[in-house]
């Protein structure tokens, strides 16, 4: 039983993602995720404003990029 909970959660999607991570999930470049998250909040661990600092972006925020990004065939 347990096993299967730990299943559950590494098959579990992350609440936030990265910037490399986001990357490499749609096949780009980091500059490029930067572009298309302008404008959408992204959460920076930054030690002050203007300043290097590990950036995540919630798995609500992915989730309405790629449902606004996706191409749908009639």
């Amino acid at each position: 039983m347990e096993a299967d909970v730990e299943e559950d959660k590494s098959r579990a999607e992350p609440v936030l993602f990265s910037i490399p991570e986001l990357a490499e999930r749609w096949r780009c470049s980091r500059a490029t995720v930067y572009n298309v998250l302008r404008g959408h909040e992204v959460i920076d661990f930054a030690p002050a404003p203007g300043r290097k600092g590990h950036k995540l972006v919630s798995a609500e925020v992915v989730r309405q990029i790629e449902n606004r990004r996706v191409r749908r065939f009639s």
